[in-house]
């Protein structure tokens, strides 16, 4: 997955949580492997952290959001991804 680029490496998604359409703050990190995952959080509190593994599904790393969740967090992510890089 190509590294985000952004001027400001925190950015915000909606996304349905709970029945309801929630502003999601992402911040991008990499472990000292070089691997970039995602902290998510909501309200100031950290909600999740996932991460896309090499054959495309996401993966929490961190939380308890069921897995259609973080599918949806996932495709988020990567959607503002792209159309970052189609700039």
């Amino acid at each position: 997955m190509a590294k985000i680029d952004f001027n400001n490496p925190h950015f915000e998604l909606k996304i349905k949580l709970n029945s309801s359409l929630q502003d999601i703050k992402i911040h991008s990190q990499e472990t000292t492997d070089g691997d970039e995952y995602f902290i998510c959080e909501l309200n100031d509190e950290q909600i999740t952290q996932v991460r896309r593994e090499k054959d495309g599904n996401w993966e929490q790393i961190w939380g308890k959001l069921d897995p259609t969740t973080i599918n949806t967090i996932g495709a988020a992510i990567s959607a503002k991804i792209e159309k970052q890089q189609n700039k």
